[in-house]
């Protein structure tokens, strides 16, 4: 219980220096990094450093990407801060799962912390493929009908996109792998789990933004968009979707997504693995000597009848009776 106290003092500590040079480069408001402190801290208290790691990338990453130049002008919803709204949706499931893996359960612990990495990859790949499809030549497609969308419509999709979430959650599982975060199974096995988890994630939040996700429609640029005020100051009206699923929801559905898929795939995976081991067992003789070995040789190469079905050739002539 001491190491846990200490990871939760260690943790929110260096959970509010970062998030105070983040609210000094204007990448958090000042909730979002109350927020940011909060999840930083619980995470590593039950996941430790490499929890904390993994949740870093995501954000340092997330940050260095909203930044890179576009070829056209990209609306952004709240502007470019996180608020603490944003930090909770993206981080708020994972830093639960972090927590609760503290729990004295090793196999149920293993199972939490490959739910927090789920979840952790599919906020990743959610927000790579949001920062580098926007930024893509290639005309969207809605990932609920596959028809061409208007681009940066909610649910629309491009390859570059796909790449960037696929990517962005292999970092993830790369990063937890590099720090055996996890105690039972193979490392390698864990890192595709949370890289399917995060990736099914993200293409769950396009699909849920295509169908479920509120749209809203500014009469003035004739344009749909997600905010309820228009980058021209006009106020918007819905023109389809739910009015409770907003962007945040949908990310907060899509890290549930990603944790739920990445526990599903590490069991199965484990099974698999288990049944073929067991299935593997080969019948051997308990006594194998070399003067039986070189008789049943020459038997074969003498082209005497064989007996079907045997694991070592045997002529169909029975033998005298008596040990090799």
């Amino acid at each position: 219980m001491a190491a846990v106290w200490a990871r939760a003092a260690t943790g929110f500590g260096a959970a509010a220096g970062v998030s105070a040079i983040a609210r000094l480069g204007q990448a958090l408001s000042p909730r979002g990094a109350v927020a940011a402190t909060a999840v930083g801290g619980l995470t590593v208290t039950g996941a430790g450093f490499w929890g904390g790691t993994a949740l870093a990338t995501f954000f340092v990453s997330s940050s260095l990407l909203g930044h890179l130049p576009a070829w056209r002008r990209l609306e952004q919803q709240r502007g470019n801060e996180r608020d603490a709204i944003q930090v909770l949706a993206n981080g708020g499931v994972a830093s639960v799962l972090a927590l609760l893996s503290v729990l004295p359960a090793p196999s149920l612990r293993s199972s939490l912390l490959l739910g927090f990495g789920g979840a952790v990859a599919a906020a990743t790949a959610d927000t790579w493929a949001t920062e580098i499809g926007s930024r893509s030549r290639q005309r969207p497609r809605s990932a609920g009908t596959l028809r061409p969308v208007p681009e940066g419509a909610s649910g629309g999709v491009t390859w570059a996109g796909l790449a960037a979430a696929a990517a962005g959650a292999a970092t993830i599982g790369a990063v937890l792998s590099a720090g055996s975060l996890w105690r039972h199974g193979t490392t390698r096995d864990r890192a595709i789990a949370v890289t399917l988890g995060g990736f099914a994630g993200a293409f769950i939040d396009s699909v849920l933004g295509a169908t479920v996700q509120e749209v809203r429609f500014c009469d003035v640029c004739r344009e749909e968009t997600e905010r309820l005020l228009h980058r021209c100051g006009a106020a918007t009206r819905p023109i389809r979707g739910a009015p409770w699923c907003t962007n945040d929801t949908v990310n907060a559905l899509a890290t549930v997504t990603g944790a739920a898929a990445a526990m599903a795939v590490s069991t199965h995976m484990d099974h698999r693995r288990r049944s073929r081991w067991r299935h593997c067992r080969v019948p051997f003789p308990r006594r194998i000597t070399l003067a039986r070995c070189a008789r049943e040789t020459a038997t074969w190469l003498g082209a005497t009848p064989l007996t079907a079905g045997s694991s070592i050739a045997r002529p169909a002539t029975r033998r005298p009776a008596g040990r090799l």
